[in-house]
C-alpha cells in the first residue's frame, strides 16, 4: 500500500475523496489496501475457496488482475483506455487521480464484479467553485 500511495491517510486521500459519496469513498480504500471483495482477499479471510479469478482459473483475482489484465473485462479496460490514454494501465494512476476516478467508477460499476457489495457506485460529487 505504501508503493501505492505513501500519503494515504493524508492530505492527497483526504482532498481525492472529500467530496466523495461514503460507498465510492468505501470502494477506493478497499481497491488500493487490496481488502477489496476479490477472490484473492476473500481467501485470505476464509469467505471463498478459491483464491484465483472466476474467468482466468489459473491467476489470481487481484486489485491489479481485475483493474488491468482480466481478458473477462476486455470490453470495459477498452473504454477507460479509451478515456484515460496510457495512464489506465497504471493503478496508481487509477487510484490517486481525481481525473480517473469518473473513469474508474465506470469501468467497476460496467464489470458489476462488485456490485453485490457495493451496488451500483455513484460518481463523485463536483467540488464547489
Amino acid at each position: 500500500m505504501n508503493r501505492l500511495d505513501p500519503e494515504l491517510l493524508q492530505r492527497s486521500f483526504v482532498k481525492l475523496t472529500a467530496t466523495f459519496p461514503k460507498r465510492l469513498t468505501s470502494l477506493y480504500m478497499s481497491l488500493r489496501t487490496g481488502h477489496a471483495p476479490l477472490n484473492k482477499y476473500l481467501h485470505c479471510i476464509g469467505e471463498t475457496v478459491s483464491p484465483h479469478c472466476p474467468h482466468c482459473q489459473r491467476t489470481e483475482e487481484t486489485v491489479h488482475h481485475f483493474l488491468l489484465s482480466c481478458p473477462f473485462y476486455q470490453r470495459e479496460r477498452h473504454i477507460l483506455i479509451n478515456a484515460l490514454g496510457r495512464k489506465a494501465s497504471s493503478i496508481s494512476f487509477l487510484l490517486t487521480d481525481p481525473n480517473a476516478t469518473p473513469h474508474l467508477v465506470r469501468y467497476v460499476n460496467a464489470s458489476g464484479r462488485l456490485k453485490t457489495i457495493f451496488g451500483e457506485v455513484p460518481l463523485p460529487h463536483k467540488p464547489p467553485d
